[in-house]
């Protein structure tokens, strides 16, 4: 349970730390992009880290990630500083019932998924599934200083198949501590929770533009 609000706990910090941005980015839409948010945030912080380590200019460890969340937040900075004075406050005063929605979504989705995860008993397949080898990618990331990642197949060789997904998995389950095999049901939870609020969003700003229309 404690990886659970670690998890939820790491999302939420990247969520806010991506809102300046994200509300520049999807200023033109009704919501401010409030909703893509935690999915923004964790796709940045990873393409950053991804970058870094696969130019050498970082190492895939835990100062990696705090350079790249630490580049989320100047970014974010310079977009909070580059909005008019007290629009964010303003914005969080009058979306207040939208923002409580979609944590409210967002906490119940990914606890929810997460104990059905838990108590699914063919989770992992005992033969035919791809498991055994997402979760082989999982631990090859973890333990490569740079990009691209070793091979857990062939010793010596680079993994010669697309492994960004997995970059932001190993991001979220190096950040938290958490091991491999809880924190590939715990990021399978995510994935579903993310989805759940990105299309609360979409429907959301739809609605709200087509209103505005008429």
């Amino acid at each position: 349970m404690i990886y659970v609000l670690l998890w939820w706990l790491i999302m939420q910090v990247l969520g806010w730390l991506a809102l300046p941005t994200a509300m520049r980015l999807f200023r033109w839409l009704p919501d401010r992009g409030y909703a893509f948010s935690k999915a923004f945030g964790l796709l940045i912080s990873s393409y950053l880290l991804w970058i870094g380590a696969s130019t050498g200019l970082l190492r895939n460890d835990t100062g990696g990630i705090l350079f790249a969340l630490l580049a989320l937040a100047g970014l974010s900075a310079w977009c909070y500083f580059r909005q008019p004075l007290g629009e964010l406050q303003h914005y969080l005063r009058s979306k207040k019932g939208l923002i409580i929605t979609v944590e409210i979504l967002f906490a119940l989705a990914f606890v929810a998924w997460a104990v059905l995860r838990a108590y699914a008993s063919f989770k992992i397949e005992s033969a035919g599934g791809e498991k055994f080898m997402e979760i082989a990618f999982l631990n090859a990331i973890l333990r490569s200083e740079h990009f691209p990642p070793q091979d857990p197949w062939l010793s010596g060789f680079a993994i010669s198949y697309y492994y960004f997904g997995y970059v932001m998995m190993a991001l979220v389950t190096r950040f938290s501590g958490a091991p491999a095999g809880i924190a590939f049901d715990l990021y399978d939870s995510l994935l579903f929770a993310l989805t759940l609020i990105g299309a609360f969003g979409v429907v959301y700003n739809l609605v709200k533009l087509s209103l505005h229309k008429e």
